[in-house]
């Protein structure tokens, strides 16, 4: 075969080559075939008849040869007879009428399936857009959380916890001047111990995992965001700790700002799965006071309501009735969405509910000897409500809009009333919820992240070619795309003979309007096809230059 008829084959099988053949269902007794350039229909449908076993049906793509034929697979083995169809004179190519599948990003984690805390979230579709990790410019998104402490060495955890990388562990000195002495991997709040992996507490491994399970490993959960740091904050048991703990945290990530990256850490949200219950904010005034405080270098706090079914407004509950713009409050919804009885709610102070009955996620089973990692339901309550939202900020962090989170080192606090904002502004309505919480609604990642797709105009779907312009020649050749990820595609532009007149490769932004131009000025007059994809992926546009 000659290249130019190799690069015809290509063209011509741009969007039915391989498309099919991703999965092996498919109609049976249909197949598709296309016919080698110059063999006229008649000519083939008399070729066809030699077959006892095929008959011709209809036209599939005709100027580029493709036709459907039927074939009883009474006659013989099913790949046997669809070689006779291929050896048959004229046939260039012929295949299955295969079915593809809808796609989406569902992790291959082996205990994926358990998770329905996930999908009521709406978490696979929003991971169609972005997993989490690192924000567009390139810093280590970090979540910190209040606990008592959390087996860090967890396999589905230890990838994701945070580290202080400039700070020597066990030396007893303070190696990168941040005030802080051995924080290698976490911060103790209470001066008296030094450590972060405090391995008789199970509550927070299963917060942390909901968080940032390491997702897509091929073992275990996933967690909301697949490759967020977990920085953790142990012994936050008095309010003395607690306060400690986000001083801690907001001077990290003060520190970050002033330094433009180089020193401290990315805190975009902190995770308090605890509270006093029946207390009033005007009891706690420091207490309260820091979540203003981290607002302003940029960190949004979530903190879990009373497992009560009580007004908080009236009955009291810290910290969910602190006064702050930079504090979400969230209760408790099961498994259908529906607010669980046992949950806090307040109609000025409790903001969003999200699933915290069996929760499935990281455990630790502490009846081995030593405690080993392993995978069970959390419990209920709001404390596995909470990390929903915390991994959620975090994933809007990671999606690439200049809009969004550009100024997130410049103007930290507009970025962090910006993602609150998202959050808040588009949840699942929910009856139960109605006036009895800020927004009436669940938790909607996927509303979220499309949310911060239109703030920045952006294109998302599948592969498709939206408009193509300057189509005669008058201007370079303009052309609108849209795509379902961000990694590179292949621009390829053929004449009408199939010939490759231009190869690129680009790569598309994310959640920006994606646009092509090609300088065709010098190119012949006449008809040439566009086409733009991947692997076997691939659409097509015909335009002209006269």
């Amino acid at each position: 075969m000659t290249h130019l008829n190799k690069t015809l084959l290509f063209l011509t099988l741009l969007c039915w080559g391989n498309l099919f053949a991703q999965t092996p269902e498919r109609k049976p007794g249909e197949a598709l075939v296309q016919l080698q350039q110059g063999v006229s229909l008649p000519t083939f449908m008399a070729n066809l008849r030699s077959l006892s076993f095929a008959q011709f049906d209809k036209p599939v793509a005709e100027s580029w040869g493709m036709y459907k034929v039927r074939i009883n697979e009474a006659f013989g083995q099913p790949e046997t007879l669809l070689q006779q169809l291929r050896n048959l004179p004229g046939v260039r190519a012929a295949q299955w009428n295969h079915k593809t599948e809808v796609r989406n990003t569902e992790p291959n984690d082996t205990e994926w399936w358990r998770q329905e805390n996930m999908t009521l979230i709406n978490a696979p579709e929003a991971w169609d857009a972005s997993t989490g990790g690192l924000t567009p410019n390139g810093d280590t998104i970090v979540v910190a959380i209040l606990e008592k402490g959390a087996f860090r060495t967890h396999s589905d955890l230890i990838e994701n916890w945070w580290f202080n990388w400039k700070e020597i562990p066990n030396n007893n000195k303070d190696d990168d001047n941040n005030g802080y002495v051995d924080d290698y991997d976490g911060y103790d709040a209470d001066p008296h111990n030094n450590n972060t992996q405090v391995t008789s507490v199970n509550h927070g491994t299963s917060v942390n995992g909901i968080i940032g399970a390491r997702g897509n490993n091929g073992a275990g959960v996933t967690g909301v965001n697949w490759r967020v740091k977990l920085l953790n904050v142990s012994n936050t048991v008095y309010v003395d700790e607690i306060i400690a703990a986000y001083q801690y945290v907001g001077n990290a990530r003060r520190r970050y700002n002033q330094t433009n990256g180089q020193e401290g850490a990315f805190v975009v949200a902190t995770n308090a799965s605890f509270g006093i219950d029946y207390a009033k904010a005007e009891d706690y005034p420091l207490w309260c006071a820091v979540y203003d405080s981290l607002g302003a270098v940029g960190v949004l706090n979530v903190c879990a309501t009373i497992n009560s079914n009580v007004d908080v407004g009236v009955q009291g509950d810290m910290p969910t009735t602190c006064p702050s713009e930079y504090m979400i409050a969230v209760t408790n919804v099961d498994r259908l969405g529906n607010k669980v009885t046992g949950a806090g709610y307040g109609a000025t102070h409790i903001d969003i509910a999200a699933p915290g009955q069996d929760v499935y996620t990281t455990r630790v089973n502490f009846d081995a000897n030593p405690p080993t990692p392993t995978y069970g339901n959390a419990g209920d309550g709001t404390s596995f409500s909470t990390p929903h939202v915390s991994g959620s900020i975090a994933l809007l962090y990671s999606l690439n809009c200049d809009k969004f989170a550009s100024d997130a080192l410049t103007d930290p606090s507009a970025a962090a009333r910006r993602a609150r904002d998202i959050i808040l502004e588009h949840v699942i309505p929910e009856t139960s919820l109605e006036y009895i919480t800020t927004t009436g609604g669940r938790l909607d990642l996927a509303a979220s992240v499309s949310a911060v797709r239109s703030i920045c105009d952006g294109n998302v779907g599948p592969l498709e070619i939206l408009e193509v312009k300057g189509t005669f020649g008058r201007g370079p050749l303009q052309v609108t795309y849209q795509t379902p990820d961000f990694e590179p595609y292949q621009v390829r532009i053929f004449n009408a003979l199939g010939q490759l007149v231009y190869e690129e490769e680009i790569t598309p932004l994310q959640f920006s309007v994606n646009q092509y131009q090609f300088d065709y000025h010098n190119l012949p007059a006449g008809a040439y096809f566009f086409t733009l994809g991947r692997d076997q992926d691939q659409v097509v546009e015909k335009f002209l230059k006269i």
